[in-house]
């Protein structure tokens, strides 16, 4: 039984393809809309037999045999949001009033041009060639807006500005979802402020291309500090988009910039910062940041409220916005009603669960990570960092200095050979110490040898730790008889290019790979593109620098995690970059850092290394070669690698560690509202002036923010004064937190002396031996259950420190035990929850 087209219940889609043109459809307009120059035309029609490329089939079928030179450039439902569906002859119309010339069902026009116009019949609105995107929001999408309006308005009374966090992974649509909560929140006035002026196209173009923001206007550097004064003085609504570093800087007599003055004079419904872990914490920013651009990172980051108090903006709201915001969590700048979270784990969970045959899944382009780790033997354990206590770096590995008589850019490695010799691993070629430890039959894949990774390391980015160290690398990769057929590219130092404008020149690396026939291409990073930016091609890249934060590694890992699909005539929709991989060649560094990710990813105190890491494993597989088989870890396997190298030494400094005690105004404030509490605390040698020192730093600190606020306002800086107070009240903090670190550092006492390692640390200190932890502490066990709910105590890094040791003490004993391989306990304590065997935990 046929169908009539023409009845707008009948579902159909709408496809547009080119076949003169191939996919190199370009047209030129002048002002007037006339085409000024272009190439190719594009068909534009509709079809109910399904999916687009089948009626394709039948009409080019015979006009061009095999589908050559067809491409289908767009393929998607002809719905409206009324449930009904349009034609394509009402998307010929919108381009023929627009004065795009048609030749029946051929246009010659570009395929934005074309998106635009279905927008337009789909949404009811005028034709606007900008607006190509019309996409709603996903449902993770919809519920950061819901809950973050429902507490910028639940807070509407406060007489402060109200502070709200996004943890959202990379893909999450941060910009986007953005602007739908200004649209939610009805705000005309938002500030952007970021460390990485990298992302500004991201912000510019889903403002300047979706049909929902058709009424708004963007400002940045660009637009002329008049037209900026304009606009913000006008009604329409208006995102502004600036980078902290010129934000702060300031003329030569100490003024405010021209440009940046209006900023200054606008009452802001909302301040968004982007990237917040760059201000949050300075160390990760000097991680990321390539080493040519490491005075921004050392501009100076404020320890909290970053805006309100340092640039004397005013805002109603301020909306802050990270993947890796961990530091940011663990000082207590946010609370738990303050922190919408959006991670790895959520995304996939969601892909693998997808079950409405409605909808497509919007997730299905969202690439699964693999990790694997390479142990680079025992020769490599000469390559330590010099006064590290884990002693094999890849810093040391890849050292790279100036080349003798060399240019410019002339490096070379500090031990070529050894370098050599890495490349020829990555290519299977093994050296004879590893190939005597490889069992027979169990060689392992290796990235350049296996064909499971032939379309991962097709285009890859290297994270290198300098400029020197790419450059050595670029030399030796194009003098390799078999990487001198991929490009090389490096984007690292000066002449790769500052921010947004680093991006262009590996785009052009990867398009000339693919137009020259070549292997692939090769980027060398050694900070540049690895926050806010997005390579789709990317599929893979390489970990030969050794950081220390896990902000900093996932941040760049993830930057492989961008979808890549693409439609060709006849096929169907293909999704090019199912999985990503991080190749790995320090496994201790590696798994470590992922150890405490997977830690940082917990929504609550409860949750415990393996338990997390068992679901992250489960989206995020783990394969480790040790120089005998590659193995996939489970989450005990994963802490066990993380914790090979740590001895009793490195344990004892651990339990030093700043990270177990939070100090931060939120429970500085619990304790001093705790009389008793303080009192009995005060029995103690090491606190016998602590209510007074809590309450110096809470109220010096209050100052000071006034302070900042009241100057910044007036564009002044702080004077000698104002800095003595601000390093008076940081060390006074420092001797509170050192304080309560001495009383952590006695914790251990009963790790030792107890035998019931089953049971949970708190529990055998509350219920077990109370005498004695009052013996050893000073303290009662309801001060020690009072300073545990203020939260001076860090759970999650407790627990981590807690079940490190387990790990230490189970090794110790099955070393000593007769039997080399007993089994280990079925439920292990850490610090205030209990662990079974199989990755469960109990309260």
């Amino acid at each position: 039984m046929s169908v009539n087209p023409n009845d707008p219940t009948v579902p159909k889609r709408v496809y547009a393809v080119t076949a003169d043109g191939g996919r190199d459809v370009k047209w030129t307009r002048d002002v007037n809309g006339t085409i000024i120059t272009g190439t190719g035309r594009i068909k534009v029609g509709d079809t109910t037999l399904g999916e687009g490329k089948q009626r394709v089939k039948q009409w080019a079928g015979t006009m061009f045999p095999g589908l050559a030179g067809v491409d289908i450039l767009l393929d998607e439902l002809a719905d409206k949001p009324d449930g009904t569906y349009f034609r394509d002859l009402q998307v010929h119309k919108v381009l023929t009033d627009a004065g795009v010339r048609r030749d029946q069902e051929w246009f010659e026009c570009t395929i934005d041009e074309v998106r635009a116009a279905i927008v337009a019949v789909r949404q009811g609105r005028s034709y606007d060639v900008k607006r190509v995107l019309d996409f709603g929001l996903r449902p993770e999408q919809q519920d950061a807006v819901d809950i973050t309006a429902g507490y910028f308005r639940e807070h509407a009374a406060e007489s402060g500005a109200s502070h709200f966090l996004w943890n959202a992974k990379m893909r999450f649509g941060k910009t986007f979802t953005t602007y739908k909560l200004a649209a939610d929140m009805d705000w005309s006035r938002v500030l952007v402020l970021t460390y990485k002026p990298a992302v500004q196209s991201a912000w510019k173009d889903d403002l300047a291309s979706h049909v929902d923001f058709v009424d708004w206007e963007f400002i940045d550097r660009s637009v002329d500090s008049d037209d900026a004064d304009n606009i913000a003085s006008g009604t329409d609504p208006f995102v502004w988009f600036a980078s902290f570093q010129d934000l702060k800087g300031k003329t030569t007599d100490g003024r405010i910039k021209k440009h940046n003055e209006t900023i200054h004079l606008v009452d802001w419904d909302a301040i968004v910062i982007d990237e917040y872990h760059f201000g949050a914490w300075r160390q990760t920013a000097r991680d990321l940041y390539d080493p040519t651009e490491k005075a921004l990172a050392e501009e100076e980051a404020p320890e909290d409220d970053i805006v309100e108090h340092d640039f004397g903006l005013k805002a109603k709201h301020y909306l802050y916005l990270s993947g890796t915001p961990f530091r940011a969590i663990t000082n207590g700048e946010f609370t738990e009603d303050q922190v919408f979270n959006w991670t790895y784990i959520d995304e996939q969970r969601e892909k693998e669960g997808w079950d409405n045959p409605e909808l497509e899944n919007p997730y299905l382009d969202l690439p699964r990570m693999e990790m694997y780790t390479y142990r680079m033997g025992a020769a490599a354990e000469a390559w330590a960092d010099d006064g590290e206590f884990n002693g094999f770096s890849l810093n040391e590995y890849f050292r790279a200095g100036k080349a003798d008589g060399g240019g410019k850019n002339d490096y070379e490695f500090k031990d070529k050979d050894r370098v050599l010799e890495f490349l020829e691993m990555l290519r299977g070629k093994l050296s004879d110490q590893q190939k005597t430890h490889i069992i027979a039959g169990q060689k392992p894949p290796f990235p350049y040898e296996s064909a499971r990774f032939s379309a991962g390391i097709r285009h890859t980015v290297w994270y290198m730790d300098d400029v020197a160290a790419c450059y050595a690398m670029k030399d030796l990769l194009e003098t390799s008889p078999y990487f001198k057929d991929y490009v090389i590219h490096v984007a690292a130092g000066t002449r790769a290019g500052q921010g947004a404008k680093a991006k262009k020149p590996v785009e052009d690396a990867i398009a000339k790979a693919e137009r020259d026939g070549k292997a692939g291409s090769i980027t060398l990073s050694c900070g540049k593109l690895m926050t806010g930016v997005t390579i789709k091609q990317w599929s893979a890249i390489f970990m030969l620098r050794s950081l220390k934060s896990p902000e900093s590694y996932f941040q760049a890992a993830f930057r492989v995690q961008s979808p890549w699909v693409v439609t060709r005539a006849g096929e169907p929709r293909e999704v090019v970059k199912p999985t990503c991989y991080v190749f790995e060649f320090d496994p201790n560094r590696a798994l470590s850092l992922l150890a405490e990710y997977g830690t940082k990813l917990a929504n609550s105190e409860k949750d415990v290394p393996e338990k997390v890491l068992g679901e992250l494993i489960n989206y995020l597989p783990i394969f480790a070669f040790d120089g005998a088989r590659m193995d996939p870890l489970d989450a005990t396997e994963v802490l066990n690698w993380a914790s090979a190298g740590i001895g009793a030494t490195a344990l004892a400094q651990r339990w030093n560690s700043p990270l177990l005690v939070d100090v931060n105004d939120t429970t500085l404030q619990k304790l001093l509202d705790s009389p008793d509490l303080l009192a009995s605390l005060e029995q103690i040698e090491d606190f016998r002036n602590l209510a007074t020192d809590v309450s110096k730093v809470i109220t010096a600190n209050k100052k000071l923010k006034a302070t900042k606020r009241e100057k910044g306002e007036k564009g002044q800086p702080l004077d000698d004064d104002d800095k003595k107070v601000a390093k008076e009240n940081a060390n006074k903090r420092k001797e509170i937190r050192e304080k309560l670190q001495k009383f952590i550092a006695r914790v251990p006492v009963f790790m030792y002396l107890t035998d019931h390692r089953e049971s949970a640390l708190v529990d055998v200190i509350t219920s077990l031996d109370p005498a004695l932890f009052e013996r050893v502490t000073g303290l009662t066990i309801a001060d020690f259950e009072m300073l545990a709910n203020i939260g001076v105590f860090n759970a999650q890094h407790m627990n981590f420190a807690i079940h490190q040791f387990r790990q230490f003490e189970n090794a110790s004993l099955r070393y000593a035990d007769e039997d080399p391989t007993p089994a280990l306990p079925g439920r292990i304590g850490v610090w205030d929850t209990v662990v079974d065997s199989v990755g469960e935990s109990s309260p």
